[in-house]
């Protein structure tokens, strides 16, 4: 089963997850600080108002941007593979994609995808 952000094998319950942490507190630090700007605006300098303005978006930027990737299953329990990986959400995406379409094609009667058999 594959949702927008999860690729759930239902045979052994393996989970391939990928999630972005840092959003929410990103979200809420920046919001602060740009609260902060709105409401002393008339008693900051213009730098420090750039300063909250670049460092708000610098952190919304980086919280939406930071992704983790975490493989979970019952046969992982006690290994390494079961802490996270980090990286770019995008990337790690690509990843996950990459790791479900290795694990359908690991099945047994699982088809090669085409030019790929072993003909070519």
């Amino acid at each position: 089963m594959i949702t927008h952000r999860d690729s759930y094998r239902l045979s052994d319950i393996s989970v391939v997850s990928v999630r972005r942490p840092f959003m929410a507190p990103a979200f809420m630090i920046g919001g602060g600080l740009s609260g902060f700007g709105h409401m002393f605006a008339d008693l900051l300098y213009p730098g420090e108002l750039l300063g909250l303005v670049i460092g708000g978006l610098s952190l919304v930027a980086a919280g939406s941007m930071a992704g983790q990737l975490k493989l979970l299953s019952r046969d992982l329990r006690g290994s390494e593979l079961i802490d996270a990986l980090w990286g770019s959400y995008s990337h790690l995406n690509r990843i996950r994609s990459q790791i479900v379409a290795a694990i359908r094609l690991s099945r047994p009667g699982a088809e090669s995808p085409v030019g790929m058999g072993a003909g070519s």
